[in-house]
């Protein structure tokens, strides 16, 4: 049997906007004790989210509202600007004006698709697409390279691209509609995949695998989950890379959509930080379970925190 630890509610966003579907929690590294996470967007219907600031010790969080979506953010080698996937480009949020530079980059996504998640890595940034309808195949993952500003297609025949980790040459890449955990090794200049397997048949998976972090070895990845089913409680799960084998699990009381993890360390200890969303939920859902939208915060197993993604170059 699986460790497991239940989680508890950490931080509760003030508005509706805010805890409908927050996404890619990441600790900053130029601003120690800040977590940046973003609410893709503000409502069912809206076409505008926000980048958030939370200060991990007070739980105090400064809102950015943004011109689009956000699917991800990367911290760079400033550290007052972020590059920000929002809908169909690359663009540069100061921190210090909380606008966006004029200049951006534009993706070449299909227009029923805008950016999802995406992560800094050595040259550049890997970053996904989805469809916004979810139900064709037509998204992309794509890299950024930093030095060239160019950005290039890697894999198509995405639904939802999410989580992703990337060590060596192989990446580990999440669909989330087909419920899909995969590993594919990619060429040296990484601009081909080469090979293309699973990591854990869908049929084990307890929802839609959703954001994912690498353990502290990287010898596993520990995935949230999207329940749209109606049930009260969450669940992200640890999964070992070479076999499929489901390590630890949290429970989420009341939340049962949860969106991403990430790492963070609090009084000494490593914890496990989940954002979870009320994205599409009905009333009668939403009366048990009541957490939904909220920041969790559970014990791990862990003691020490994975690797930091390196700074993006600008």
């Amino acid at each position: 049997m699986p460790a497991q630890f239940v989680a508890k509610p950490f931080f509760c966003p003030p508005s509706e906007e805010l805890r409908f579907l927050p996404e890619g929690p990441r600790v900053l590294q130029h601003h120690p004790g800040k977590l940046g996470w973003v609410a893709i967007q503000h409502g069912a219907d809206a076409r505008e989210g926000s980048f958030n600031l939370l200060d991990l010790a007070t739980c105090h969080n400064v809102s950015h509202a943004l011109p689009g979506r956000p699917g991800f953010f990367a911290e760079t080698t400033d550290p007052g600007l972020l590059l920000v996937g929002l809908e169909r480009h690359l663009a540069w949020f100061d921190l210090r004006t909380g606008h966006l530079r004029p200049d951006r980059i534009e993706v070449p996504a299909h227009p029923a698709c805008i950016i999802n998640d995406g992560l800094a890595v050595e040259g550049g940034v890997i970053f996904g697409a989805k469809h916004l309808e979810f139900n064709q195949a037509i998204a992309e993952l794509y890299f950024f390279d930093a030095a060239t500003k160019e950005v290039r297609s890697l894999v198509g025949g995405q639904t939802c691209s999410n989580g992703k980790f990337l060590f060596g040459n192989t990446l580990i890449d999440i669909d989330s509609t087909p419920k899909q955990i995969s590993r594919y090794q990619f060429d040296a200049g990484l601009r081909r995949a080469q090979s293309k397997e699973s990591v854990i048949a869908p049929d084990r998976l307890p929802g839609f695998p959703d954001g994912l972090r690498p353990s502290p070895d990287g010898a596993s990845i520990i995935v949230a989950f999207y329940n749209p089913e109606p049930i009260a409680d969450g669940r992200a799960l640890e999964i070992r890379l070479s076999d499929g084998a489901i390590l630890t699990e949290w429970i989420v009381p009341g939340s049962p959509r949860v969106t991403c993890p990430e790492f963070v360390e609090l009084d000494g200890k490593v914890k496990l930080l989940l954002t979870t969303a009320v994205e599409g939920m009905s009333n009668e859902i939403r009366q048990f379970a009541p957490g939904a939208g909220n920041l969790y915060i559970a014990d791990t197993p862990f003691r020490k925190l994975p690797s930091v993604p390196p700074l993006v170059a600008v």
